[in-house]
C-alpha cells in the first residue's frame, strides 16, 4: 500500500492520489495538454524552451507525481536522445548540430509530458465521460483503451529488453551509439513488440465483444469519483438515533 501511494510501478500509469490536477475534468486536462504541445512545438530558441520545460515540469509535479515516476516515464526517450544527437552530428557535424540535436530531442521529451500527465491523472471512465456528448463511444473506447496499454507496452518493452540481452543482443547503451548496431534493436525489440502489439489488440477485440460492445447505442460509466461522492453525500444525511 505503502508503494501505491509513494510511487507506481510502469510508465504513465495512472496513480491514485488527490491534487489539483487530479480534481480538473478531462475536458480541461485535456486542453492544457493540447496548450502546452503546441507551445513545445513551436519554439526554437533557448530562453522559450526554458520556460516550457518549467512549464511542463511545474505541470508534472503540480499531480503530485513523483521524481521516480518521471524517470519510469522518460526515461526511454534516452534511446532517441542519443539517436537524434548521433544523426544531426553525422549530418551538420561539431559542433553545429549539437543544439539542434539536443533542441529536437527535448521537445519530443516536452512534447508527450502533458499527455503523460493526462494518462496518470484520469480515468477511462472520466475520460470517456467528458467526451461522450462529442464522439461516439465506439471511437472514444477505440482510443482510450489504446492509451491505457501505453504503461502495458511499456512493460513488456522492458521484459522484452532484458530477454534479448540475456541472449546476447547488442542493446548496451555503448553499442546502441554505434549505428551498425540498430539493426538488433528493430529484429531484438521492434518486431517482438509489434507482434506482441497485434495480439494484444486481437484479444482486447475479444474481450469488447464478449462483453457486449456495440450491442447498444449509449453505454454507461462506472465513475469511482463520483460513487464516492454520492456515498459521502448520504453519509451526511443520515442522522444518528438515540436510545
Amino acid at each position: 500500500m505503502r508503494r501505491r501511494m509513494t510511487g507506481s510501478d510502469y510508465a504513465c500509469q495512472y496513480r491514485a492520489v488527490d491534487s489539483p490536477v487530479h480534481r480538473l475534468s478531462a475536458g480541461w486536462k485535456m486542453l492544457i495538454s493540447a496548450a502546452l504541445s503546441i507551445w513545445i512545438l513551436v519554439v526554437r530558441e533557448p530562453q522559450p524552451l526554458l520556460l516550457a520545460t518549467a512549464a511542463c515540469f511545474l505541470y508534472y509535479f503540480f499531480a503530485r507525481l513523483t521524481l521516480a515516476d518521471l524517470w519510469r516515464d522518460i526515461r526511454f526517450f534516452l534511446f532517441q536522445f542519443i539517436i537524434l544527437l548521433s544523426l544531426y552530428l553525422y549530418k551538420l557535424g561539431y559542433p553545429e548540430g549539437v543544439w539542434p540535436g539536443v533542441r529536437t530531442s527535448i521537445q519530443i521529451v516536452l512534447f508527450f509530458i502533458p499527455g503523460i500527465v493526462f494518462l496518470r491523472t484520469t480515468q477511462v471512465s472520466s475520460m470517456m465521460k467528458g467526451l461522450r456528448g462529442f464522439v461516439p463511444y465506439r471511437i472514444l473506447f477505440l482510443l482510450f483503451t489504446s492509451l491505457r496499454f501505453v504503461p502495458f507496452f511499456a512493460r513488456e518493452m522492458q521484459e522484452i529488453f532484458m530477454a534479448q540481452k540475456l541472449r546476447g543482443a547488442r542493446l548496451s547503451p555503448q553499442d546502441i551509439r554505434r549505428p551498425v548496431f540498430w539493426r538488433d534493436i528493430f529484429s531484438c525489440i521492434i518486431i517482438p513488440l509489434l507482434v506482441r502489439a497485434l495480439k494484444t489488440a486481437d484479444e482486447a477485440a475479444l474481450s469488447a465483444e464478449a462483453r457486449g460492445m456495440g450491442a447498444h447505442p449509449r453505454r454507461t460509466y462506472y465513475d469511482v469519483q463520483e460513487l464516492e461522492k454520492i456515498l459521502a453525500s448520504k453519509e451526511k444525511t443520515i442522522q444518528p438515533t438515540g436510545k
